[in-house]
């Protein structure tokens, strides 16, 4: 049954991409609603953190099962060489953390599993499962609609996890940048793992440095993000032909 929906998704991409992203904000949104709360003193994080994992398993799924996973970049490290696309955002992020990085030894350390479920979960679901659904409309497109989706899911924080509206819609627009970038870059280096660990870099330094990003820093990520994001989504290869199935068995 899943093998025969995943067929009927990659023939329509903006309902696939668009039906993907929705159901996997609720997975995370029901599965944080469902959970006593899980905050130990040696790992304050714990709750949040299975989320996450929880979440990326059911992304697996549905890549596993139509025959996504090396399509979307989950199977291999992609081009290497290609790596160093990465770094004026990696140096960027890196300037959010100059007040330094503060908290105690558990909430540090338990901030970096943290993260790295969140690049996890966030990377399989919409830069591996939605932009390869959308990628029959071509990069670009493909890399738009990805973001959007990507952004506007945050509006999660606010609708069920009580987060202010205003610092809400900034991380929309922020996410959404962000996404944009790392679609060209998915789609250009070929590989989700590079971008699970950028991402994780790039929230740990923002969340556990002191007091508030600046103004200048905040706009020149949204500019540099949409910029690359928009060169890589140009310079990135054709899309393999779509796979509907399963891998054949070796």
């Amino acid at each position: 049954m899943l093998t025969r929906w995943g067929s009927r998704v990659r023939g329509h991409p903006v309902v696939g991409a668009v039906g993907a992203a929705v159901l996997w904000q609720a997975a995370i949104v029901g599965v944080a609603k469902a959970l006593p709360p899980l905050e130990p003193a040696w790992f304050p994080q714990l709750g949040p953190t299975v989320v996450n994992l929880v979440a990326a398993v059911a992304v697996w799924v549905p890549l596993r099962a139509w025959g996504l996973s090396a399509s979307g970049g989950v199977t291999g490290l992609g081009a290497v060489a290609r790596w160093p696309a990465l770094l004026p955002v990696a140096v960027l992020a890196g300037l959010a953390a100059l007040p330094g990085i503060e908290g105690g030894t558990a909430t540090l350390a338990g901030g970096v599993v943290l993260m790295l479920s969140i690049g996890l979960n966030e990377e399989l679901a919409s830069r591996a499962l939605v932009l390869e659904l959308a990628r029959p409309l071509g990069a670009v497109r493909a890399g738009v609609l990805t973001a959007v989706l990507f952004g506007i899911g945050h509006l999660d924080n606010w609708l069920f996890f009580g987060a202010p509206l205003g610092n809400t819609l900034w991380q929309v627009l922020e996410a959404g940048a962000f996404g944009f970038f790392l679609c060209g870059a998915r789609l250009y280096i070929g590989s989700i793992w590079p971008l699970v660990l950028l991402h994780a870099l790039s929230d740990y330094l923002e969340i556990y440095s002191p007091g508030r990003t600046a103004d200048w820093l905040q706009a020149s990520d949204v500019a540099v993000d949409l910029a690359l994001g928009l060169v890589l989504l140009l310079r990135a290869p054709a899309a393999p032909p779509p796979a509907l199935g399963p891998p054949p068995p070796a």
